[in-house]
């Protein structure tokens, strides 16, 4: 093997190698120090410590909450994010259709609810793009995307969950402070930086789908960068997804659930947000403001 390619494969096995000690420190951080952070007990400190931090100012942007229910039991979980934001944020649900009327019982009497029956099909994703293909948040500046992600295949998938949905919106002065970042009319999309990916492995089986969505929007080969959010929990600006929304992606070109792990429709558009994002010119940054790459 020549030098050049010998120093690239190195250099390969040692982002590999980095990726894989990140990931790993991950997992332990969740189920130790992440697990008392998402604890009841974490939950009250929390609220103890807020009292004590200067009141975020309203932010200016009209927002909103989009949620996929597929485990109604986690119904609570996701109105305590969503009373976090200002006052009267809509609440759209997205509800498999054999679950409606029990959904529809849960939020009786509950102001802003929008219940949106789906077929159980290309979990979170398909039901999101039908909405986001509908013009069902055009009215808004930031969405918060949500969905009941139990993962039961992995160790740590509740206590996942809970973080992302903690750290996204789990006390209103951050959650403002978030939105806040909105006011900027180059802010795409925002999320919690310990869920970006941007290690070619974690590519998985989705590459060359990912490359074939990209050219269908329009875009040169390079534009199919890696960096997304594990997890597809964000918040949005509706108007950075504009080119998948062009797509009008069907229904039925999402694969039929069969508990997929990795390599479908939905796995594939969870790395296309921000390459749409950042295609239009919008910057992708955590939780903090800076920009994400």
């Amino acid at each position: 093997m020549a030098l050049p390619a010998r120093l690239t494969a190195i250099g390969r096995l040692g982002l590999r190698s980095r990726a894989y000690r990140r990931h790993v420190y991950q997992k332990i951080a969740a189920l130790t120090v992440g697990a008392v952070f998402v604890s009841a007990a974490g939950q009250r400190m929390r609220q103890r410590l807020a009292r004590w931090r200067q009141p975020a100012p309203r932010p200016h942007v009209r927002t909103a909450v989009v949620a996929h229910l597929y485990y109604l039991d986690l119904l609570p979980e996701i109105l305590a994010c969503r009373a976090t934001l200002p006052d009267a944020a809509p609440l759209h649900l997205t509800v498999p259709t054999d679950r409606v009327d029990q959904a529809r019982h849960l939020v009786q009497g509950l102001p802003g609810v929008v219940l949106h029956p789906c077929e159980n099909r290309g979990r979170d994703i398909a039901p999101f793009v039908a909405l986001l293909n509908a013009g069902t948040f055009d009215g808004y500046d930031a969405v918060l995307k949500l969905h009941t992600k139990r993962s039961p295949h992995l160790r740590d998938g509740e206590i996942r969950r809970k973080l992302l949905f903690t750290m996204l919106a789990g006390e209103r002065n951050a959650t403002w402070r978030t939105l806040a970042a909105f006011e900027a009319p180059d802010v795409g999309i925002v999320g919690w930086s310990d869920c970006f990916r941007a290690t070619p492995s974690y590519w998985m089986a989705n590459e060359t789908r990912v490359r074939a969505i990209v050219q269908q929007m329009d875009l040169p080969d390079d534009a199919a960068r890696l960096g997304f959010f594990e997890g597809s929990m964000f918040w949005f600006r509706p108007a950075a997804l504009a080119r998948l929304r062009r797509l009008q992606l069907p229904l039925v070109a999402f694969e039929p659930e069969e508990r997929q792990l990795d390599g479908t429709l939905h796995h594939a558009l969870e790395r296309c947000f921000t390459i749409a994002a950042w295609a239009d010119g919008f910057s992708v940054r955590g939780l903090d403001g800076r920009p994400l790459t």
